[in-house]
């Protein structure tokens, strides 16, 4: 049980991280309001919870590798989304694509991960089990939020003191600096 109780821990904490950030970006970058950007996510939760819910229906000599799948899913998925986000843009159809590949990894790396850990346990360990996946799941959201959400905002922070460069423009700054770019990308007047 000691790898899936880790893997539960990164699943979480990649889902946490990745969902605070992103709110933070569409929210206080984008000018969505609370509502839309919660449904900007719909399509990452409503594949999360297909995939979730279907995937003991696959061929079984497939079930093995589902977990290690689902974090080399998510990988180009996050990046995916990372780039629709890239120049100022709302991200369009790209976006969706990638929030698809979001869920079905995420989603692909938990569940086959979490049933077979509570299968290997015998009946009278089972609450013991159950919750120790349970903080496990919570303390991967609680590492993913504290995190993702420390190097987002120092990275603002770092862009400048608070009042010389409006918010806005220093959260986009932070998000579309890529790692060894020598020049930012244009914000535009807009925003």
């Amino acid at each position: 049980m000691g790898l899936a109780v880790f893997r539960i821990l990164a699943v979480m904490a990649i889902n946490a991280g990745f969902l605070f950030a992103l709110t933070l970006h569409v929210q206080g970058g984008l000018g969505f309001t609370a509502l839309r950007a919660g449904l900007t996510f719909a399509p990452t939760a409503v594949v999360f919870g297909a995939v979730g819910l279907t995937w003991r229906r696959w061929p079984a000599a497939w079930q093995r590798a589902l977990t290690p799948l689902g974090f080399l899913i998510t990988m180009p998925a996050v990046a995916g989304v990372g780039l629709a986000f890239e120049g100022g843009d709302r991200g369009g159809a790209v976006l969706y694509v990638a929030y698809v590949g979001v869920g079905a990894g995420l989603a692909l790396a938990f569940s086959p991960t979490l049933t077979r850990a509570l299968a290997t346990v015998r009946p009278e360990d089972a609450a013991d089990a159950s919750g120790l996946l349970s903080t496990v799941a919570q303390l991967g959201q609680l590492l993913g939020v504290a995190v993702f959400g420390t190097l987002f905002l120092n990275r603002l922070e770092s862009l400048g003191a608070p009042g010389r460069i409006p918010l806005r423009r220093r959260f986009w700054r932070a998000c579309s600096r890529w790692p060894g770019r020598q020049r930012w990308v244009p914000c535009p007047d807009w925003y």
